[in-house]
């Protein structure tokens, strides 16, 4: 029999230590915590393996993470940001994706291939730009709050539409029935939670403890119907985030984020999350010369695309060069869609070996310089007196 007191000792220690002797050199926490998952799991020094309990506990804290980010989101701010965030959202979800279509048909992927593709070059990461919004505390601000919401509308809609090309490729008819669906969920999720919520969190005023079990108790059931349905875990616990937010007053906000919720995601299960993307990471697919060119059409055109488009975006919303670089940076990271998408496209052979190898290499190198430079541009504008 494992011993879990050996190996929760060692993610602990990572999780302690780990960030904070990186944060000298002005490496961002997560990609700390993934780069230490890369260097202990099954590919690098095989000090931990992989197992079923680790693969929950990172579930888990993708839920926990997902529902913290829509909890965070200032739904009046975000109300007189909607315009703003759904430009940036449609530059850097078009641009790109017609893009990453373009790049399929010219790597002879065929319809559903390229369509796939579209996807990937289209999807952001809300779990990486989140954590570095929070850990650089502009989470409220105006441009954290632009980034935040169209990486969230982003990544909702690429997740949908990866469901939908997964049932095109598997010779699924009833597309328009599923889109229906996904847009009922949503809106019944976002209309029914903040009328029960206001209702029972008044009813358990002062019990934290009940209250606490009642929100996660909503995110499973959120989570649950979804998945009947054929929509994503973290679609179903962002969109929590945003209904329960809409239920409290600024004081139950504040005590339920800082005081329990924070504790719970960010204290154990959103660092496993990161920890577990580092363990599966294969760095060795990165220096696997044997698809250079491959490797290379996809990661330039894809950063390339990403990076002109918010680019594009944020200087129409007036913001300053440095604000304008950070941001287009954010929207680059690609992690939850993009290996979902390649996982299930090898699965369902939509795609062949090479192309997956080189979108797991895609995700790897974005996942990890982007934020690092992300932060870079941060301090530098803070030393400009900019922030």
């Amino acid at each position: 029999m494992e011993n879990y007191y050996y190996i929760f000792f060692i993610i602990l220690s990572i999780i302690f230590i780990v960030p904070n002797l990186l944060k000298r050199f002005n490496i961002p926490v997560i990609t700390s915590i993934m780069i230490a998952g890369m260097i202990i799991g099954p590919y690098g020094l095989g000090i931990l393996q992989l197992d079923e309990t680790l693969k929950v506990l990172s579930e888990l804290g993708a839920i926990m993470l997902m529902f913290l980010a829509g909890l965070e989101v200032d739904n009046e701010t975000l109300r007189g940001e909607l315009k703003n965030s759904l430009l940036l959202a449609l530059f850097s979800l078009i641009i790109p994706g017609i893009g990453g279509y373009l790049v399929g048909e010219y790597l002879n992927l065929g319809f559903i291939g390229s369509l796939l593709y579209a996807v990937i070059f289209a999807s952001h990461s809300v779990a990486i730009v989140y954590g570095i919004l929070n850990e650089l505390n502009m989470v409220k601000t105006r441009l954290g709050t632009i980034i935040l919401s169209a990486t969230i509308v982003v990544d909702l809609l690429t997740l949908l539409l990866l469901s939908v090309v997964i049932k095109l490729g598997v010779g699924e008819s009833n597309i328009g029935i599923f889109l229906l669906e996904a847009f009922l969920y949503i809106v019944v999720l976002l209309l029914a939670i903040p009328y029960v919520s206001k209702y029972i969190l008044k009813l358990f005023e002062k019990l934290h403890a009940q209250r606490i079990h009642y929100i996660l108790f909503i995110i499973f059931i959120a989570i649950i119907i979804g998945e009947i349905l054929g929509i994503h875990p973290i679609v179903g616990a962002f969109i929590c985030g945003v209904a329960v937010s809409e239920a409290l007053t600024k004081e139950e906000h504040d005590e339920l984020l800082n005081k329990n919720l924070n504790a719970i995601g960010y204290g154990f299960f959103i660092p496993i999350f990161f920890l577990v993307l580092g363990m599966e990471t294969n760095l060795k697919v990165v220096f696997n010369l044997s698809n250079l060119e491959l490797l290379l059409i996809t990661l330039i055109s894809a950063i390339s695309l990403k990076f002109i488009s918010g680019l594009f975006a944020l200087k129409l919303l007036k913001f300053d060069k440095l604000r304008s670089i950070f941001g287009s940076l954010l929207t680059i990271p690609k992690i939850s869609a993009s290996l979902v998408a390649a996982s299930i496209g090898k699965e369902f052979g939509l795609i062949d070996n090479s192309i997956f190898v080189t979108i797991v290499t895609l995700s790897i190198i974005t996942s990890i310089i982007t934020p690092i430079l992300a932060k870079h541009i941060f301090i530098q504008k803070c030393s400009n007196n900019n922030h």
